[in-house]
């Protein structure tokens, strides 16, 4: 096996997109509730990593045969590109997922139901017998929820927080990350968009909603103009020198110069003018949705305000799960004594 296969296979090139995506969640606490523990963090991101990577490699087991078939994919397939035979894929495989879960639930128990969650989902996506990724509806519901999940495992293997747990931003970030996804897959011409219009027009409807409420709640709004800024920029750039995006050496080149700005974006605030400008915007922001939310009539409000309070009570996944837990014994006591 030559060098340039050993730096450049299935599990390398997605190591830096998946650890991005990971230090999005580890990133997000550090804003919202403190400085994370340093082990806590490097422990679990290497959990995640090595259980991630068994998903690359029964993939490529799946896929071998057809992937041989294609010139491209030769170049950086495990299997299809004879780096290690199907056996040892097989082997490696098993060492991936035993040497991760096993990491990972000394994390946490609802870190490894994470990884676990998102493993399956994964199965689903390539399983010969499933095979979602060969629908564009079962790819987009799909996609989308195992990169909420990525995005978010770092948060969880920190806290069981939800209080704070900043959803809108996480599900904005995956359902960018899953329409950019369909793109490469599904090598997007007009006739694929028109002829599911629908489903486009409520993953665009979801995106802009999800950026809309991030932008207004968390208090990150210069980093949410950044994040829309930056990445336009270099689509443009990308677009005017003529790169076509669904080729996996240009999706690889795009992939490593956006993911950064998703750290980029958040740690910019830091420095001290940059947070002073971020905390201007913000309470700007916060002065006019009380003057917004004073003017709308109370028989409005009144079910969101309901809905909000009834949400609130959860503190943590653990709440929920103590909750329940007494449901159900509730209604095992009611069902005994009858």
């Amino acid at each position: 096996m030559t060098i340039k296969k050993v730096l450049f296979n299935s599990i390398t090139i997605s190591l830096p997109k998946n650890m991005v995506q990971f230090l999005l969640g580890i990133t997000l606490f550090w804003f919202l509730l403190g400085v994370p523990d340093i082990f806590l963090t490097l422990a679990s991101l290497t959990a995640f990593l090595i259980s991630y990577s068994a998903v690359y490699v029964y993939n490529d087991i799946v896929d071998h045969e057809e992937d041989r078939n294609d010139s491209e994919k030769r170049k950086w397939k495990l299997v299809a590109g004879d780096m290690i035979n199907l056996k040892r894929a097989k082997i490696l495989l098993a060492i991936f997922i035993v040497a991760g879960m096993g990491l990972s639930f000394f994390i946490s128990k609802w870190f490894f139901l994470m990884i676990a969650a998102m493993l399956f989902l994964n199965l689903l996506h390539s399983s010969p017998h499933a095979r979602f990724k060969k629908s564009l509806r079962k790819t987009a519901v799909n996609m989308t929820a195992i990169e909420f999940l990525k995005y978010s495992c770092g948060w969880f293997a920190l806290t069981s927080d939800i209080s704070k747990f900043p959803f809108w931003i996480i599900m904005a970030f995956s359902l960018v990350y899953m329409a950019s996804y369909l793109i490469y897959k599904f090598k997007f011409k007009g006739s694929i968009i028109k002829g599911n219009k629908k489903m486009f027009a409520a993953i665009g409807l979801l995106g802009a909603f999800s950026y809309v409420v991030s932008f207004l709640q968390y208090g990150f709004p210069l980093s949410m103009i950044l994040l829309i800024v930056i990445p336009l920029s270099i689509l443009l750039l990308m677009k005017k020198i003529d790169i076509e995006f669904h080729k996996i050496n240009n999706m690889i080149v795009i992939e490593y110069l956006l993911l950064p700005v998703v750290i980029i974006s958040f740690l910019v605030l830091m420095v001290p003018f940059v947070g002073q400008a971020n905390e201007k915007i913000a309470n700007t922001i916060d002065s006019y949705k009380e003057i917004v939310v004073n003017e709308i009539p109370e028989n409005i409000m009144e079910p969101v305000t309901n809905l909000t309070d009834g949400l609130g009570k959860y503190k943590t996944i653990d709440d929920i799960q103590s909750e329940i837990e007494t449901g159900i014994e509730n209604i095992t006591n009611a069902t005994v004594n009858k």
